[in-house]
């Protein structure tokens, strides 16, 4: 009895260890994870955006029947630096 309950302890943690493992290898891949998200966040902080009427051109040019008015730009600019 006594060498039955011995390996089932073992059993219990062999099984244990493997689970601490495969959380580890989990806990290591969400950091680098996270790591490469924030690396490639954009940030900004700092960033001077071209003038309204600038990005507006820039928009009509790429969506010729855009609805956006150079007073759209200005609030999403405001929204962007807030």
């Amino acid at each position: 009895m006594l060498t039955s309950n011995y390996d089932e302890l073992e059993d219990r943690y062999e099984s244990a260890k493997a689970e601490l493992v495969k959380l580890r290898s989990q806990l290591a891949t969400e950091r680098a994870d996270r790591e490469e998200i924030k690396n490639s966040a954009p940030i900004a902080i700092g960033v001077e955006f071209p003038e309204p009427a600038v990005i507006l051109s820039q928009l009509r040019t790429k969506r010729k029947k855009s609805k956006a008015d150079l007073a759209d730009i200005e609030v999403i600019l405001e929204l962007l630096e807030s």
